[in-house]
């Protein structure tokens, strides 16, 4: 195709990189799980903690940074879906760092670090089977979120 003399050559647009639409979708799902079992845990957290005027400080903790939490997956897992490469790594950082700070950080003093992920993982309590399920799901949706990011969808 020839341009008339005088005017700019048309040049192609560049394709948007786009994540895989297979682990997007399986990423966004797990996602959800997620975020339905930190939403679960608030709710242990609320019945656990009794009249909201008595509250420890513990319970202020988990229902405040677990609405935190959930609402931040959320947000990325539902970009994810519009198959946006940086909800991909966003959801992959969130959760692989949900993860870390539910395994390593809130240790109480004079835990031992098995008895700690006894807790976490052991689906003890009314708390720790929703905390268990979220890690687990969080693992899960980080590892999705890594696929979909990075692996190519094939050209037609």
């Amino acid at each position: 195709m020839s341009v008339p003399p005088g005017f700019p050559s048309p040049t192609p647009a560049l394709a948007r990189r786009r994540t895989n639409l297979p682990a997007g979708v399986v990423a966004a799902a797990l996602g959800g799980c997620t975020v339905i079992a930190l939403v679960w845990f608030v709710f242990a957290n609320v019945v656990i903690g009794g009249p909201f005027s008595k509250w420890p400080g513990m319970v202020w903790t988990n229902v405040v940074c677990g609405l935190i939490s959930a609402f931040a997956v959320a947000v990325p897992a539902g970009f994810l879906l519009a198959r946006h490469v940086w909800a991909a790594w966003t959801l992959f950082g969130l959760c692989l760092l949900y993860v870390v700070v539910v395994v390593a950080v809130p240790m109480p003093v004079g835990t031992s670090f098995s008895a700690h992920l006894d807790f976490v993982l052991g689906f003890h309590k009314s708390n720790g089977v929703p905390i268990g399920l979220a890690t687990i799901f969080a693992f899960l949706t980080a590892i999705a979120a890594l696929v979909s990011a990075t692996v190519r969808t094939p050209r037609r």
